[in-house]
């Protein structure tokens, strides 16, 4: 799989899972502190940041972030609404937008 992300030809832009020092849903935070992690959206940015071009986080974490050497965005992304979704989505798809346009 990191392969295919690595080679592939559009920009890759993650979404932090980690809001304010907790997973929102899954094993998320339980499987960081088991590998030695902090548990942040730094710590998650920094174990995929040779895949990235870009990265969301949330509002909550946007000063931890903004030293990744990687292009982030903060957004609200904990997603409770249908209007929350449609909003993350269109932001994840703007900064990818960006970045391509900033690619080329």
């Amino acid at each position: 799989m990191r392969e295919a992300i690595a080679n592939c030809d559009a920009p890759v832009v993650a979404v932090s899972p980690i809001i304010g020092g907790h997973a929102i849903k899954g094993p998320t935070a339980k499987m960081m502190a088991e590998l030695g992690l902090a548990v942040n959206a730094t710590s998650v940015a920094r174990r995929y940041g040779d895949l990235l071009d870009g990265y969301v986080v949330d509002r909550a974490d946007g000063a931890e972030a903004s030293a990744l050497g990687i292009p982030v965005t903060m957004a609200h992304t904990l997603m409770t609404t249908i209007d929350d979704r449609e909003r993350l989505a269109h932001h994840v798809l703007a900064t990818a937008d960006a970045l391509a346009k900033a690619k080329a």
